[in-house]
């Protein structure tokens, strides 16, 4: 094939819209990542990474890809790679197929098909971390994923999930974080009351956030070196236990008429915060 950089091996161009090497970027999030695979009874998730940069970044974090869909123009762009696409198909395609395959109102350059990292244990996302999020019954992947960008960002290293937050590796979760969500230790915690004992045992001060006027203004708020940001739900917000076990109850000073801001927002603007006065 004319134009494809010989350090790239198992490179074909597309047979049509109906190659079968397309079946995994059309299957839904709840068939590439199963209950049983939530359950971990099964290891064999999968994600999809979409956009040259979301591709790269999972490359360059060293996730390995099944398969990639591209253009020929961002072939040259894969070769930095080479040694981690050795067992990888790429495919490549015109335009339309690759709207095709994908679903994707935008023809994007590269796709890539992974294997989904298993989530690490909380006891050592603790230990390995001193500025965490923590969701409670965020299921938008849009906000989970403009969370994920914004306390990378803002140097949070850690981010914890209660069992009904959306996946950050979702594909509108990755392409909202921008690839930012590999830069990121992931636990998922089913017992909040275990979360909590553990936050205890490792000296974390834990900040709910909240829109309650009788809360601490994040501007009055002293973290210490060890952090744990909770967020919860856009409409409800997180939940009596959740509150009532924060070492604080934050609010973000709004203007008159405003009372809350959605979420995803909520947590730039805290993560900044916190950061700013923690140092």
């Amino acid at each position: 094939m004319v134009g494809i950089p010989l350090v790239l091996l198992n490179v074909r161009r597309a047979s049509g819209v109906d190659d079968p090497a397309f079946g995994p970027f059309r299957l839904r999030e709840r068939q590439l990542n199963t209950r049983l695979h939530r359950r971990g009874e099964r290891t064999d998730a999968k994600f999809v990474a979409e956009g040259d940069l979301v591709v790269v970044r999972a490359l360059a974090s060293g996730h390995i890809p099944e398969l990639i869909l591209c253009d020929e123009a961002s072939l040259p762009s894969l070769t930095a790679h080479a040694d981690r696409l050795s067992d990888t198909t790429i495919v490549v395609a015109d335009e339309a197929t690759r709207r095709s395959a994908t679903g994707l109102a935008v023809a994007l350059s590269v796709v890539g098909l992974f294997p989904k990292p298993a989530n690490v244990e909380l006891d050592d996302l603790l230990a390995n971390n001193d500025r965490v999020v923590a969701l409670a019954q965020v299921d938008n992947p849009t906000n989970v994923g403009a969370i994920v960008r914004s306390a990378a960002a803002f140097g949070f290293t850690g981010l914890i999930l209660d069992a009904e937050s959306s996946d950050p590796y979702a594909r509108r979760a990755l392409r909202t974080a921008m690839g930012t969500t590999f830069d990121l230790d992931i636990a998922r915690v089913t017992s909040s009351a275990t979360m909590f004992a553990a936050l205890r045992e490792r000296d974390f001060e834990t900040y709910a956030m909240t829109p309650s006027p009788d809360a601490v203004a994040l501007d009055d708020a002293r973290p210490g070196p060890r952090i744990v940001l909770m967020l919860g739900a856009e409409r409800s917000g997180l939940a009596d236990e959740w509150m009532q076990a924060a070492a604080l109850r934050v609010r973000i000073p709004m203007a008159t008429g405003v009372d809350s801001l959605n979420v995803a927002a909520a947590a730039a603007v805290a993560c900044y915060g916190l950061t700013r006065r923690n140092g």
